[in-house]
């Protein structure tokens, strides 16, 4: 970055930090309204979807669950749709996962079923040496071809909040406009201090860098021990809890469905929970089922009602 894009970097970040009298917003009001309506951004479930406008940028969510719970996967499917919808660029910041396993699900994700197998099954059991060049280049044409250049992969672990500045900023440079940061995961990013002191630092920088950039943040926390697979509200036990509650403007919770059959408990595969508690937005807290699509590795929305499936935990099992 040259040394008067600086300047300017500078001039613009002051402007965002000085007084402003209500009238003198309106003009960013009506530009962001314009962009939102020309180029909605969603999560893929029309629920949450209209509770929360279309209108990802300049948020702070929080994808949080135990694991197995498919957050870090759903973060990906929304990356990946809004990548093939064409409605803006992501930044996928895979700390936990290497970026080949991340790999592993854009090509699910894309290919489906093929030759009634997942597509990385396929691929992996079609490749030898023979034909690794063909199967190289089928693979890197079908993905510039479905992404393009729409959805970026940083694999760089212990990412501070000036890193992802720093990211973005290369990232704009090269590839334009840029709506959407995925970190996977909290517990991953550096820092110094304590576990809540960090967390509650990175989280606050996070929100920063989703209104000084006019992106969405989606960052992938996890939970502490102590409650069950299928709690629904698992706010008081994501880890350094209430600071990132307060920097954050929505809060995603994944937890698994549970039925009771004649051995006990039985969780299903098939299908899912989510809870979006609106906290900056409206208020609403909006429960949906999703199906999980397996060959694609895909969260589907699903019309079913959630209040057919209550929590079933070992305590309630008692009476």
């Amino acid at each position: 970055m040259s040394l008067q894009d600086i300047k300017n970097k500078a001039k613009e970040i002051d402007k965002r930090i000085g007084l402003k009298t209500a009238s003198d917003i309106v003009p960013d009001w009506i530009e962001n309204e314009l962009k939102v309506r020309a180029n909605p951004m969603v999560t893929g479930f029309e629920a949450f979807d209209e509770d929360l406008r279309n209108n990802l940028r300049g948020k702070l969510g929080i994808f949080a669950g135990y694991g197995g719970s498919k957050k870090s996967l759903y973060a990906l499917n929304l990356s990946c749709h809004n990548a093939f919808m064409q409605s803006g660029k992501a930044v996928y910041s895979t700390m936990e996962m290497s970026a080949t396993n991340l790999l592993d699900r854009m090509i699910d994700f894309q290919y489906g079923v093929q030759k009634n197998q997942r597509a990385t099954e396929y691929f992996r059991s079609a490749l030898d040496e023979s034909n690794k060049e063909l199967i190289q280049k089928t693979l890197q044409d079908g993905l510039s071809d479905y992404y393009g250049d729409r959805l970026l992969i940083s694999q760089k672990s212990r990412m501070k909040p000036n890193d992802y500045r720093e990211l973005l900023d290369a990232a704009i440079e090269e590839h334009g406009e840029i709506n959407t940061l995925i970190v996977d995961g909290l517990s991953m990013m550096g820092g110094d201090g304590s576990e809540v002191e960090v967390y509650s630092d990175n989280t606050a920088a996070l929100k920063e860098i989703a209104n000084e950039y006019n992106i969405f943040v989606g960052l992938i926390a996890h939970l502490s021990k102590g409650l069950e697979l299928d709690t629904r509200d698992v706010r008081t036990h994501i880890r350094g809890s209430q600071k990132i509650m307060d920097n954050c403007d929505f809060i995603m919770m994944f937890s698994l469905i549970k039925e009771l059959e004649d051995e006990g408990y039985e969780v299903r595969k098939d299908i899912g929970f989510i809870r979006l508690y609106n906290k900056r937005g409206t208020g609403n807290t909006i429960d949906c089922i999703y199906n999980f699509n397996v060959d694609r590795l895909l969260l589907e929305a699903t019309n079913k009602d959630p209040r057919n499936y209550p929590e079933q935990t070992e305590k309630k099992s008692k009476w």
